[in-house]
């Protein structure tokens, strides 16, 4: 799938590229052919509308332009109502052979191009004014049409050039719309590549966790069917195992259906003022059995004012359950385990430290992900699902906090807990 989604968005990112490379291309020749023709039409205009017949100083008329700029090489042709060309004394070759495409287009007002041979002229016609009498008078018939053109071969081979140019660098353009495409495409795809693989990984760790207990269940009920005539007392110890898987995957469809919603940000947790110092100092009362029971000790340092912050009561005390359990999980008989709850500038810092078995380097960058559980844990028959600490960085984020654990294989666990305090 990811491949085809590659390939896909290489296509589709050259593909806009390529367009927008023509549209800019063609404006740019387009631009450059309007601004290049506009100028010769405009004098050529000019010229046919301002010709007209001067007497020079020794009584001689001659044919002139009133036109201040400078001139091109331009050529006037006059037909008079029989279609025959007139003034043949200016007429050479070439010029021959383009007035038989000229006298077809008489009737042309507006200015155009022809092609004759590898040269290319521009033209401009306009009816015959009766502001030429000495032109008249060399035909025996009124004179019909008057045309000038002019030559434009270099402007249109340059622009050729141009149009070339701007084809050559599509094509290149378009080459390397490809290639950075299909980089741009890779490089957005990472994340996605790494979100599919974090997929594929969950739901083969929720399937290999869910397993286990699965395959307890069964297999006690079972065997509780193959002694339908028991009680339940006689059959306490397959019904409690069944219990306690139950309980199971039942904590871990918590968790799970936790962090889906986390992720989705569909959980909208409630936040109002609560004292953080209450809160530890009641987990700390109600686990006292469970240390008693582990032969372990418990040390709490709480400062004395109250510390109040923005959050979730019912999530900070899952937050602070789990890292405690795991304190507790991990350490030792006669293990020491200590927790702080004080204020530093404006934050409130919690701090949870055993001196149990800790976690080897190599292992704590990935403590946070879901379901990782480390060679510690499985060598002492912990049956956890590795969602504890993924659940607890989500609440931590979910307040604007941050955590930080260090640790050292046989060196203990520190876990520093940060949250913002109310002003």
């Amino acid at each position: 799938m990811i491949k085809r989604t590659l390939v896909r968005m290489t296509i589709w990112n050259s593909t806009v590229v390529f367009c927008l490379l023509v549209i800019l291309g063609g404006a740019l020749y387009g631009l450059a052919r309007y601004r290049i023709y506009s100028d010769i039409d405009r004098q050529l205009v000019f010229n046919i509308d301002h010709i007209q017949q001067i007497s020079i100083s020794n009584g001689e008329q001659v044919i002139n332009i009133d036109s201040k700029e400078p001139e091109r090489f331009i050529m006037s042709f006059y037909w008079d109502s029989n279609d025959t060309l007139i003034q043949r004394l200016y007429y050479k070759e070439p010029f021959i052979e383009v007035s038989s495409m000229l006298r077809e287009k008489q009737n042309h007002m507006g200015p155009e191009s022809i092609r004759l041979d590898k040269k290319t002229y521009r033209f401009v016609s306009r009816p015959y004014q009766g502001n030429l009498p000495v032109v008249e008078k060399l035909s025996g018939t009124p004179l019909k049409t008057v045309q000038i053109f002019t030559e434009i071969s270099a402007e249109a081979y340059y622009l050729n050039r141009l149009l070339w140019s701007i084809s050559i660098g599509i094509g290149i353009g378009s080459l390397l719309s490809i290639i950075a495409g299909y980089a741009l495409a890779r490089r957005a795809l990472i994340p996605i590549q790494k979100a599919w693989d974090k997929q594929q990984q969950f739901v083969a760790d929720a399937s290999h966790e869910l397993r286990s207990p699965l395959s307890v269940v069964r297999g006690q009920t079972q065997i509780l069917l193959r002694h339908p005539d028991h009680t339940i007392e006689e059959e306490s110890v397959p019904i409690s195992a069944i219990l306690k898987e139950t309980k199971r995957m039942s904590n871990m469809v918590d968790g799970l259906l936790l962090l889906a919603r986390g992720d989705s940000h569909e959980e909208v947790i409630s936040c109002k003022p609560v004292r953080v110092d209450g809160i530890i100092k009641d987990i700390a009362k109600n686990i006292e059995p469970i240390m008693d029971y582990k032969q372990l000790r418990l040390q709490l340092y709480v400062e004395g004012s109250e510390l109040l912050m923005n959050g979730d009561e019912d999530l900070l005390i899952q937050l602070f359950m789990i890292l405690l359990d795991n304190a507790i999980k991990f350490t030792q008989a006669d293990g020491q385990i200590d927790v702080e709850c004080l204020r530093q500038g404006k934050s409130v810092l919690v701090t949870v430290k055993d001196n149990g078995v800790g976690i080897s380097e190599h292992e704590l960058p990935l403590v946070f992900n879901r379901f990782y559980k480390g060679d510690s844990s499985r060598s002492r028959g912990d049956h956890g699902a590795g969602l504890g600490l993924s659940i607890a960085r989500w609440i931590v984020d979910q307040h604007q906090g941050s955590v930080h654990i260090s640790s050292g294989v046989g060196c203990g666990t520190t876990v520093m807990i940060r949250f913002p305090v109310v002003s």
